[in-house]
């Protein structure tokens, strides 16, 4: 199955593999999980010859989802691989005996490794950087030694299933975040009004990827608000809120950008296409808190191969450590 809303054309000839867990019973006959990664390349989706399909060049690859798809593991006599030779493979790489193996949630990754490039190597590319760079950022403020001693109540908060609206136990809308901050309150004995307050009183930066500007695609962007490559975080706006920003917490955002002397970009879509979402609408109505959406400019958002700006990554990093901590500079 295809999760989510990837670029399915760029999963083509690449040497992919699978990582994910699987869930067995052990000695004590109770059920564990154990993380997997199949560290080699394993699987492949080999595009069809040029010679096969004349117009793709023109047309585009379209890869119909139930019957072009399937990965190319092994080549059986029979079309589909018995569960012998999977459940072997399983047991190989995760040291588990194949029947006691229950279940597995399995996903296709990119063997290649992360890396820089460009000129002067200004730009690094990898799997997933929407919006594990964000996560990679944000964690980094949090842990610096002056944010974790500046007597702020500090959360960073990472979720699953964002590409798929959020609705699961693991996701924004659910109810895990919340629960954790009134369990926070309760350990500090809060009563419920101080809750609320403390609410009233906080502020959420919302931080996943912005659309960088392709100069090959001038048509998909608005004219006005490009955002550029290294030229700093992207602050994001949509009148339907599809973001959560709004002029206040923009204006909140600028001014910790300009203590850290970082410089920003404005993004809003183009009013005639379609505008994604963050989990920054969700989080901040189930709380009540004022937040702002914010991210770093990529290019091919949603590829299997993102790219963003080395320097943007930086002046991430310099921005939440002043919005968590207020550092001196």
């Amino acid at each position: 199955e295809v999760y989510g809303g990837p670029i399915i054309a760029t999963f083509t000839d690449r040497d992919l593999s699978l990582a994910g867990r699987i869930s067995y019973k052990d000695d004590q006959n109770g059920i564990v999980s154990q993380l997997v990664t199949f560290d080699r390349p394993l699987l492949r989706l080999p595009n069809l010859a040029i010679h096969m399909n004349r117009a793709v060049n023109d047309e585009g690859l379209k890869l119909h989802k139930q019957n072009e798809l399937p990965l190319i593991l092994s080549v059986l006599a029979d079309e589909c691989l018995p569960q012998a030779y999977f459940s072997e493979l399983m047991q190989q790489q995760s040291g588990c005996d194949a029947e006691r193996i229950l279940s597995w949630d399995l996903a296709v990754y990119d063997t290649q490794k992360g890396a820089f490039w460009g000129g002067n190597s200004e730009f690094y590319a990898n799997s997933q950087l929407d919006n594990l760079a964000s996560c990679h950022a944000a964690l980094q403020a949090l842990l610096d030694d002056a944010v974790l001693e500046s007597g702020n109540t500090l959360v960073c908060a990472f979720f699953d299933h964002e590409e798929i609206g959020s609705e699961s136990n693991k996701g924004a809308d659910g109810s895990f975040l919340t629960d954790v901050l009134q369990r926070i309150a309760l350990a500090s004995k809060d009563n419920r009004e101080d809750f609320a307050r403390t609410l009233a009183q906080s502020f959420m930066i919302s931080a996943d990827m912005a659309h960088a500007y392709q100069p090959n695609f001038p048509l998909a962007y608005d004219p006005d608000h490009k955002v550029t490559m290294n030229k700093g975080p992207v602050i994001k706006v949509n009148a339907n809120h599809r973001y959560s920003t709004e002029s206040v917490s923009q204006a909140m955002f600028v001014d910790w950008c300009e203590q850290a002397g970082v410089p920003y970009q404005k993004y809003s879509h183009r009013s005639d296409l379609a505008c994604g979402s963050t989990i920054g609408p969700i989080t901040s109505a189930r709380l009540g808190i004022r937040s702002v959406d914010v991210g770093n400019p990529l290019w091919a958002m949603h590829s299997i191969r993102e790219s963003a700006g080395v320097l943007d990554h930086g002046y991430m990093i310099r921005v939440m450590k002043r919005f968590f901590g207020k550092l001196p500079l």
